[in-house]
């Protein structure tokens, strides 16, 4: 009898927990009732698949090698994020909490703490929180005057910087005008010694963006950051090398005063289209090294404990017409590059934390693109030139294609020994062919395919295990799908 009483035991406390659960939320949505509470939850669950791609060697973040004959590979990938959306019914508070679970790879070993995982028995540790903000209309001011903290979405310009970081920011109306201020911490010192200089990297933003007509729109911009390093010693001194050209990867090591400003627009008349963005930095990159060592090569003459000056740019355009059901496109962008990495001047354009989608075989087109070769706008610190034609038809509102021709070159040569010791200088890219399909299987579930073939110009070689000519030797071809839902 005392056998049958332990299991009636544990079904009382089995339901009087699952009553204590139902009690919270009932409780929880009583309260936000009284609240006014506006809850959304919203989603985009994404499943990604690299076809196939003869080069896989190539797909590692800016250290990708392009090996002698094929390398084929075919993977899949998911990436998943939830948000929940808790505003007033007004409107004028908002609360945003953001999860993602990335880059979990089908088959990928996981274990506790790792950041992936996705073999036998599941996930090990990978979840992280993607937003994290408040956003409020200010009482005080009838026009829009909107205020967001904490970790967030934000967009400087998509050439420069558009990711998630930490800040403040505010946006007013000014009659026809919209203005727009940041103060953001991409990084903290946390020292505690008072015999210690805090030293903290901040940026500061400003835009002001307005319709001189009522199809044309203008902005004008600046972004300056600012930081310090403890490194005065130059034996201490950290190292920027060519393939690691940008900002975020610069971290705080360095005294750091640069200045970007820059316009950016578009203007619509009938059929015909046109975007553009210029950008112009300034300012100075101290306490640092500069060393071309990429590949197993080394420049023999490095720039070492120098002050650096930076003077780049960067501009684009995109010209287009809409007949009916197509969309022609020509676009073209010029990166500046650096000529001379034995100097004390940075002529190469850097940006902040973008993720470009430009093209398949050099930039984050692929679908899968947890891998990819660069995210940037550029290659090493030599700049880039590209043109493009693009032509999209969108046969209904489920169905649509497109593809996209372009001829790629950097705007610096770049240098290296082959692997003869004899000096080579090359430029060209190369000629890529895109194209693409999608499809809406329901309202919100979409399936996407596409493929890109890279016909390899000369400056390919640079990248090649064998450095043998000077002349490119390996083309690539990478096809990806998706399956995504958005909530």
């Amino acid at each position: 009898m005392g056998c049958g009483i332990v299991p009636a035991l544990e079904e009382v406390k089995l339901a009087k927990k699952i009553t204590g659960v139902v009690l919270f939320l009932l409780m929880m949505v009583m309260s936000l009732s009284v609240l006014a509470a506006d809850i959304k939850v919203k989603g985009d669950f994404n499943n990604r698949f690299t076809i196939y791609t003869n080069h896989n060697d190539w797909l590692v973040a800016e250290k990708g090698v392009l090996g002698d004959g094929d390398s084929p590979e075919s993977w899949g990938e998911t990436r998943y994020r939830l948000w929940v959306d808790a505003a007033t019914n007004d409107g004028k508070v908002k609360g945003v909490w953001a999860a993602e679970v990335g880059g979990l790879a089908y088959g990928t070993p996981g274990s506790t703490g790792a950041s992936v995982g996705g073999s036998y028995s599941g996930d090990g540790v990978n979840t992280e929180t993607r937003w994290l903000y408040t956003d409020f209309q200010l009482p005080w001011l009838t026009e829009k005057a909107r205020v967001r903290m904490g970790l967030q979405p934000f967009t400087v310009n998509s050439w420069l910087w558009s990711e998630t970081i930490m800040g403040v920011t505010a946006d007013f109306a000014a009659g026809p005008a919209e203005l727009k201020f940041a103060w953001l911490r991409p990084y903290r010192d946390e020292v505690k010694d008072h015999d210690s200089k805090v030293e903290d990297l901040d940026a500061f933003y400003g835009r002001v963006n307005f319709k001189p007509a009522r199809d044309i729109g203008c902005g004008l911009f600046a972004v300056y950051f600012n930081g310090d390093s403890g490194k005065r010693d130059p034996a201490l001194f950290s190292t920027i090398t060519s393939q690691n050209y940008e900002l975020k990867k610069l971290a705080n090591n360095y005294v750091l005063d640069l200045l970007t400003v820059g316009s950016d627009g578009k203007a619509d008349f009938g059929m015909l289209f046109c975007n553009w963005d210029l950008m112009y930095q300034v300012g100075s990159i101290d306490n640092a090294n500069f060393r071309e060592s990429y590949n197993g090569w080394d420049f023999n003459e490095r720039a070492d404990n120098r002050d650096f000056a930076v003077n780049a740019w960067l501009a684009h355009v995109d010209i287009g017409c809409r007949v009916d059901k197509m969309k022609f496109t020509y676009t073209f962008w010029y990166a500046s590059g650096d000529d001379d990495g034995s100097d004390s001047d940075f002529d190469a354009f850097m940006a902040v934390d973008i993720d470009r989608a430009d093209n398949i075989c050099i930039f984050k087109a692929m679908y899968a693109d947890d891998n990819f070769f660069t995210e940037k706008d550029y290659l090493l610190d030599k700049g880039f030139i590209m043109n493009k034609l693009a032509f999209d038809y969108k046969f209904s509102k489920k169905l649509s294609c497109g593809s996209a021709a372009m001829y790629m070159l950097t705007a610096e040569d770049i240098v290296y020994l082959d692997d003869a010791g004899k000096p080579r200088k090359e430029n060209e890219v190369g000629f890529e062919l895109d194209a693409y399909l999608k499809y809406k299987l329901y309202e919100n579930l979409e399936f996407a395919i596409n493929a890109g073939y890279l016909f390899s110009g000369d400056a390919m070689d640079f990248w090649e295990v064998g450095q043998r000519d000077g002349s490119s030797d390996e083309d690539i071809f990478i096809s990806s799908c998706k399956v995504q839902y958005k909530l």
